[in-house]
């Protein structure tokens, strides 16, 4: 069983300060690319379901550009590993990840008060591009690990990029500033804080850093809401490789969710939680990593999630299981949403962890779906 390993196997990490000097200069990758359909399916559960007239936001878990991630670019197409999820992420209206890295120029002293510290180059953005990721969320342990310089750069970078951020910033009030979308005359907006960290690496009054997560604060914030706007919250939190969200989180995210906030998405884990539903939203506690190149040689599959919405509606929420083993001999490392046999063997378990938290998974064509519209489940629940 891949989700419950994690309670009885040690995690294998390596120290980390990989160079990468040696890694020529890329090229702007190609957008258009000639890749099959990794979408839509028919099993033996059914086919994937398509709503075209939903708004779909899609939101992967923890990135970062080290280890497995790094080995898997050291070749002639530094890009290749993630060409996969290229084309499939072009059928979602916006596109956001966790950055769990600081961005650089060039590589500094690290900070070496921390077990583990990543950065990433100002090429690795093109990945982040090709794949047409929209926004980012900084809330979360790693975004100091090059310190004040290190988050400045990152910021600067990201706004070359034309990547939106949120979740840190050179002071609080910046920091806790919103991705602001809309679409259809609906405004969502998202925030991102970190409950994980040390208390010298977020941000103050006049001190940046990452956005601290107090439930006042992200009340305050909700509160301020207008009309056509929906509100959703990325909080990095919880205990690594524990499939299970601690009863802490859970009263934090029924609170807020009753304060607003339609949907709270989590990470930090690494690997899956389930998801809870309210009556007016829904908590996935955590996705687990995007792509991580984590070295715990157990650790198996993650999970993405599309937000459907209909205006301020949201219709259902749609898994999409997405390969998470990133540790082999061979050091190759490739990242793609899984197939729809391993996908539903996959789903089977983690439907376990949502029936724990009182909620149903639905099955089919190698997708899962947690629908909050009675009338629109029934129709489509094959």
């Amino acid at each position: 069983m891949y989700l419950f390993r994690f309670l009885f196997l040690l995690v294998l990490v390596c120290p980390l300060f990989v160079f990468s000097a040696d890694i020529p200069e890329p090229e702007e990758p190609n957008l258009e690319l000639p890749i099959n359909d990794l979408y839509h399916f028919r099993t033996d559960t059914g086919e994937t379901i398509k709503f075209p007239k939903s708004t779909k936001l899609w939101f992967g878990g923890d990135v970062m550009f080290n280890w497995g991630v790094r080995d898997s670019m050291r070749t002639e197409d530094p890009y290749f590993p993630f060409r996969s999820f290229s084309s499939f992420l072009k059928t979602f209206d916006y596109r956001f990840l966790n950055l769990e890295t600081p961005i650089l120029h060039k590589t500094p002293a690290a900070d070496q008060r921390k077990s583990y510290v990543f950065f990433g180059e100002r090429r690795d953005l093109m990945v982040l591009r090709m794949l047409g990721i929209d926004g980012v969320f900084l809330g979360n342990n790693h975004t100091m690990d090059f310190g004040e310089n290190g988050l400045y750069e990152t910021l600067e970078l990201l706004d070359e990029f034309g990547i939106r951020h949120t979740g840190a910033g050179k002071h609080t009030d910046d920091a806790l500033v919103p991705i602001s979308i809309t679409k259809h005359n609906t405004d969502y907006r998202i925030f991102s804080f970190s409950d994980t960290g040390e208390t010298r690496l977020f941000s103050g009054t006049k001190t940046p850093g990452a956005a601290y997560f107090r439930v006042a604060t992200a009340e305050r914030l909700v509160k301020k809401s207008k009309p056509n706007q929906v509100n959703i919250l990325s909080v990095h939190w919880g205990v690594e490789y524990n499939p299970l969200p601690m009863d802490t989180e859970r009263n934090a995210a029924k609170y807020l969710v009753g304060a607003g906030y339609k949907v709270i998405i989590g990470h930090h884990p690494h690997v899956p939680q389930g998801i809870e539903v309210f009556p007016t939203g829904v908590v996935i506690y955590s996705l687990g990593n995007f792509f991580f190149g984590s070295k715990n040689q157990y650790l198996k599959h993650n999970i993405s999630v599309v937000l459907h919405f209909d205006g301020e509606k949201l219709l259902f929420v749609e898994v999409i299981p997405v390969f998470g083993k990133h540790q082999s001999l061979s050091g190759d490392h490739y990242f793609f949403p899984l197939g729809p046999k391993e996908a539903e063997n996959f789903l089977k378990e983690y439907s376990i962890l949502c029936k724990q938290l009182g909620t149903e998974l639905v099955i089919s064509g190698g997708r899962g779906y947690v629908f909050l519209d009675k009338e629109l489940k029934a129709k489509l629940k094959p």
